[in-house]
């Protein structure tokens, strides 16, 4: 059987692992911060839905496909998609910038990692959604699962994995 916990045992827990703890306790109040500061100002943000739509359907007219983006829709043939607040990288992104301020490292560090790892989620953000326009053209029947569950498992590893590079590869 095992002994119940005592204070000086959850003490010693915290003292090893006060870094981790500061860390969790830092992303999660950024998070906090970050999102009720966008939601208070998120009329401001919306030119990032025109802007993602434009994008996209410049991006799918290089590609040959025949669209038209107005404000934040772009019309395909027989396909229409809405570019919402969630469509345009923003929210990865507050999870994204979290990670990185919250991450004991100093403060150019950090302007670099941000100033590299957003434009990625962006780029990245803009390749999901010209998959998911050709899902929704040929195969209209996967495209909720696709848009809901693939590609969200997706993006949620690449936000991950951009930040253990910036780690890595510059924290380091």
């Amino acid at each position: 059987m095992r002994s119940a916990i005592t204070k000086d045992d959850l003490i010693d827990y915290i003292n090893l692992n006060k870094d981790a703890i500061k860390f969790i306790v830092s992303f999660i109040a950024l998070c906090t911060f970050f999102y009720l500061l966008y939601y208070y100002f998120m009329d401001r943000f919306a030119f990032l839905e025109n802007m993602t739509a434009f994008l996209l359907g410049f991006l799918l007219h290089i590609l040959g496909v025949s669209n038209v983006a107005s404000g934040n829709n772009v019309i395909l043939e027989g396909l229409s998609l809405k570019i919402i607040d969630e469509c345009t990288a923003m929210f990865g992104s507050i999870v994204y910038i979290s990670c990185v301020l919250a991450y004991p490292t100093d403060a150019k560090k950090k302007l670099t990692g941000i100033a590299l790892g957003i434009p990625s989620l962006y780029a990245i953000n803009m390749v999901r959604l010209v998959v998911l326009a050709f899902v929704g053209l040929w195969y209209p029947e996967s495209f909720e699962y696709v848009h809901t569950y693939l590609w969200q498992t997706i993006f949620i590893v690449f936000v991950i994995a951009i930040w253990l590079i910036w780690v890595d590869r510059v924290v380091k």
